[in-house]
């Protein structure tokens, strides 16, 4: 649970340290920027917390594999606020940790079955902590 609470200092620090035009600017590589990058993180924390409530209540649910490939277009990443987006992030990062927090070590291998995939809680959060390190590396370059 450690890496779920990092990566929002981790954003906390990248953001004290860079100019608003800097976090509304697009990648150098023409990927996305900041401006992206966090609502992109607040959505899937969104269905993050969804599916842990579902695999704590429920037997082995099954859940969707959200396209997330139109996000960015369907909810304006580009016109969203990064320090209003991060705040809300960090809101729903918080909820998800207290959540965790507060279950015992058998519900970490309560099963789902995402898409093709079966999966235990434990594995679930970890993948959503390399999705995490992947957009907080992502950032750092489009930063740089």
């Amino acid at each position: 649970m450690t890496a779920l609470a990092t990566v929002l200092v981790d954003f906390e620090r990248l953001l004290d340290g860079a100019s608003r035009e800097a976090l509304l600017q697009p990648a150098q590589d023409g990927g996305w920027g900041v401006v992206e990058i966090l609502p992109h993180l607040r959505d899937w924390d969104v269905i993050n917390r969804y599916r842990v409530e579902r695999i704590l209540s429920e037997d082995r649910p099954v859940l969707e594999e959200p396209d997330d490939s139109l996000w960015e277009i369907e909810h304006g990443y580009s016109t969203q606020d990064p320090h209003k987006v991060f705040a809300e992030f960090r809101t729903l990062r918080e909820e998800l940790i207290e959540v965790l927090g507060a279950i015992d070590e058998a519900a970490w291998q309560r099963l789902a079955v995402i898409g093709e995939r079966e999966l235990t809680l434990h594995q679930l959060l970890d993948e959503v902590c390399e999705r995490d390190a992947d957009h907080l590396e992502q950032a750092r370059e489009a930063l740089a």
